[in-house]
């Protein structure tokens, strides 16, 4: 590496903003577990001459034009126009990584908000992603995101700027037509497959319910808001445990139905009389105005009941059968959401060890013997777990149904997938979780009578 008082120089002039520019695009050159310790550019050239890239000033130039810092070309003895002309030629930095760093130029606050809310990244993982350039290096690590596979990236982008979404759209048909013609040049650049969350490829369950048909019926979901959405969450029980972890589950639920254009209204602590009082007070509501009603219940039960705060039951058809008989929801979808216990067995987890797993699981228990009835038309319940089996909440991350739930909601609603799909969804990535040693199943029950899509605008 010559010239040790010029890339001094150059090092004085970078701030922190230029050096994790240079790290990111750098991340194809050095190993990244290198990049890490690297402090200012100083550093990075280090790194640089390791892998032979300072035997000349070329490759710095690249970078220093790239990240638009034009003033410091002069000091290489060069200009914006003259390195312009250079890298016409093939330059050491891919098409695709430029690409990504052309997107995160173009970022704005609130659209890296956006996309940070759609990502399925835990919330810890989140706050340390303060930049967009951060979030692509994550996707990278959780390899949704590579040099053929964008369209991850270009799904999410679709939802907050269709602009960036079309410059990822050009890259990856220009990657297809150098598959086809591998004597193309790439002058910039690719799509994902469907990567939700969890673990297993099966994004491709019930994949025609992606776009409908022109003669499939869907409940209409034009009006905004689409409707009321009522959370009832029971924390704290006069002889039961403490409910840990719901106040997490509320969150998550309020801000994806709230994303889901829903109205929604908390409702915390119940007795079993006022768990009663207050879904008959939403029952007799004017919901003309609506296109559909959405319910959860988060607290302790059993089979075919939920316990108020008072630890006395109330029947899941006790608080389903006001909106059923509500005149102004004839004919809409009313969905109900219950997380709690259904029986007191444990679903065994076959030829799988508990050793080193996580113990902050609760049961949501509670012993009663009361059926679950049938119910009317146009009616959606999602159990957390099926009859006579406990379901479980993680004391600080939310229960394992709900956070699955919110999860595949933010996955499939932009892409247009109907609700059953999601729910298949819900249920193949919490039965394939072991809890405590333990499995769980949920369960839809559903008198539908259309498809059911919840749009994202």
């Amino acid at each position: 590496m010559d010239n040790l008082e010029l890339l001094l120089q150059i090092d004085e002039e970078l701030d922190s903003v230029d050096i994790a520019a240079l790290k990111f695009l750098c991340s194809d050159k050095v190993p990244r577990r290198r990049l890490e310790s690297v402090q200012d550019a100083g550093d990075l050239f280090k790194r640089l001459d390791e892998k032979d890239l300072m035997n000349d000033t070329k490759f710095l130039e690249e970078l220093l034009f790239t990240i638009r810092r034009y003033d410091l070309l002069t000091m290489l003895g060069t200009s914006k126009e003259q390195v312009a002309v250079s890298l016409q030629g093939a330059g050491k930095l891919t098409p695709y990584r430029k690409m990504l760093f052309n997107l995160a130029e173009e970022m704005t606050t609130e659209n890296l908000k956006a996309i940070k809310f759609l990502l399925n990244f835990p919330k810890a993982k989140l706050q340390s992603l303060g930049s967009f350039l951060d979030v692509l290096t994550e996707m990278e690590n959780q390899e949704l995101l590579d040099e053929r596979n964008v369209d991850e990236l270009k799904q999410i982008l679709a939802q907050c700027d269709k602009q960036l979404a079309s410059t990822v759209e050009s890259y990856r048909q220009r990657m297809e037509k150098e598959d086809e013609d591998p004597d193309v040049e790439m002058s910039t650049p690719p799509m994902i497959s469907d990567r939700p969350d969890y673990s297993g490829d099966i994004s491709n369950l019930a994949c025609d319910a992606h776009v409908p048909g022109a003669d499939e019926q869907c409940y209409p979901m034009t009006k905004n808001p689409r409707g009321l959405c009522l959370i009832i969450s029971n924390y704290k029980f006069d002889s039961h445990p403490l409910r840990a972890g719901t106040r997490v589950d509320e969150e998550s639920l309020t801000t994806v139905f709230q994303w889901l254009a829903f109205k929604v209204e908390v409702r915390n602590d119940l007795t079993s009389s006022a768990m009663i009082e207050t879904v008959c007070q939403f029952g007799k509501m004017d919901h003309s105005k609506y296109n559909a009603f959405v319910l959860f219940v988060l607290s302790h039960g059993k089979k075919g009941t939920v316990l108020g705060t008072d630890d006395k039951d109330v029947l899941i058809s006790d608080l389903v059968k006001p909106f059923t008989l509500c005149p102004t929801l004839i004919d809409k979808p009313k969905l109900f959401f219950i997380q709690a216990c259904q029986g007191v067995q444990y679903q065994k987890s076959a030829s799988l060890s508990n050793d080193g797993l996580p113990t902050e699981f609760e049961a949501d228990d509670y012993i009663s013997e009361t059926n679950f009835p049938p119910c009317a038309a146009d009616v959606l319940i999602g159990m957390a777990t099926v009859d006579e089996y406990k379901s479980f909440r993680h004391v600080e991350h939310g229960s394992v149904y709900i956070q699955s739930l919110c999860r595949q909601l933010k996955h499939g609603c932009p892409r247009k997938d109907d609700m059953l799909t999601i729910l298949t969804r819900v249920n193949s990535e919490v039965s394939k979780g072991v809890y405590n040693s333990h499995r769980q199943m949920p369960q839809p029950k559903y008198t539908l009578t259309r498809k059911l899509i919840l749009p994202v605008d």
